[in-house]
């Protein structure tokens, strides 16, 4: 049995050998805010928004304000020079949780400003007054974990399925995971102390704030494969914003006209200002006059379809439309009757991209706009 000075001994070797590590432990300190940023797989550029083509990976980093024995750190896994990894650090475990910040795709909790019309909507829907004013509406957000990240600095992403499956199970299939995501996160390190980045809380005017983490993921660089990056995005009647304050260019909401110029903004068209229907039938190149398309009536031989052409759409004898144009798409898939294969003439069962409801974007059958007058446009310089 060892003797009592033989204990005492072994007991401060041993803290001897612990000291280092309790002392590291005590330096990491967690101070601030904490933020997002994330880069596409292959960049150097990192950024609290993130455009890739599908296929693309993106890694997401936990930043956070901190001290290291006593100094003003950021401690992030980016391996940028100013930023510490908290783990190479030798810091203690800390607590991370991630979470999707998503929006709901219409009123559900709060009051819509149209009576009796729960999609969102800056102005009056329908009537006389049908586009007037009313000042920007509040949309609705939700969050969901995502365990996959739990108590990492850096969570990987590679698609923006939403979590509402039927949302995405109502596209086709090769769009499911295409769209745009938010992410926040929350961090708690030694001091107990809970630290959220901006998350769904953060709406002022009634909108997800800029700082809130966003990426999106498309099928491709023309006109239809940016567009496929507004997946999950609401439809915001009478959308507004000027430039890059742009609801639609931000990703926070978009009606038919400002998609479509927030889409070929990013194709290529930055000199494209933010309208309506109106304006976009002025600005655009005129390919066709007026053609009449029947929700239930033959093909025209007049034209023949070319994806990523705007269709400018007039709802023929519907009185609480008084304007002259009243809603946009993009022609996407030529097909022939009863969806068959293409046959080179616009009709009923070609597939065009719209928005205009709780379901945000989607690709359906034109003759689901019922009887119209169709005027077809293109915007030079872009492709479909």
């Amino acid at each position: 049995m060892p003797s009592r000075s033989t204990s005492l001994a072994l007991l401060l070797a041993c803290l001897a050998l612990l000291a280092p590590q309790l002392a590291r432990a005590a330096r990491c300190e967690l101070t601030g805010a904490p933020s997002l940023l994330g880069r596409a797989a292959g960049s150097d550029v990192l950024a609290r928004e993130v455009d890739v083509l599908r296929g693309t990976a993106i890694d997401v980093y936990l930043v956070v304000p901190g001290r290291l024995d006593g100094k003003p750190v950021l401690f992030a896994d980016t391996g940028a020079a100013h930023h510490m990894s908290w783990r190479t650090a030798g810091c203690p475990a800390a607590r991370v949780r991630w979470r999707r910040v998503e929006p709901r795709m219409q009123h559900v909790a709060t009051a819509p400003p149209n009576p009796d019309i729960a999609i969102y909507a800056n102005a009056v829907v329908f009537g006389p007054s049908h586009g007037a004013w009313l000042g920007y509406d509040r949309l609705e957000y939700f969050e969901t974990p995502v365990p996959a990240g739990d108590d990492r600095w850096t969570l990987t992403v590679r698609d923006a399925r939403p979590s509402d499956l039927a949302l995405a199970d109502a596209r086709l299939p090769e769009y499911r995971d295409l769209g745009t995501m938010r992410l926040a996160a929350t961090v708690t390190g030694p001091d107990a102390v809970a630290r959220p980045t901006p998350d769904a809380d953060d709406t002022p005017r009634g909108e997800i704030a800029g700082d809130v983490f966003r990426y999106s993921v498309r099928s491709g660089d023309g006109l239809f494969g940016w567009l496929t990056s507004w997946f999950n995005v609401p439809y915001v009647f009478g959308s507004a914003g000027v430039g890059a304050r742009s609801q639609a260019e931000r990703r926070v909401g978009a009606d038919c006209a400002d998609l479509i110029v927030a889409g070929l903004r990013r194709a290529g068209r930055r000199d494209l200002a933010y309208s309506s229907v109106g304006g976009l039938v002025r600005s655009l190149q005129r390919v066709t006059g007026p053609l009449v398309v029947h929700a239930r009536g033959d093909a025209l031989a007049d034209y023949a379809p070319q994806p990523g052409d705007i269709l400018a759409l007039d709802y023929i004898d519907v009185a609480a439309l008084p304007r002259p144009w009243d809603h946009i798409v993009v022609l996407a898939v030529d097909r022939g009757p009863g969806g068959g294969p293409a046959d080179g003439r616009l009709g009923p069962d070609d597939l065009v991209a719209d928005i205009g409801d709780a379901q945000g974007l989607k690709f359906a059958p034109l003759g689901d706009q019922g009887d119209v007058r169709v005027l077809v446009l293109r915007a030079r310089g872009v492709s479909g």
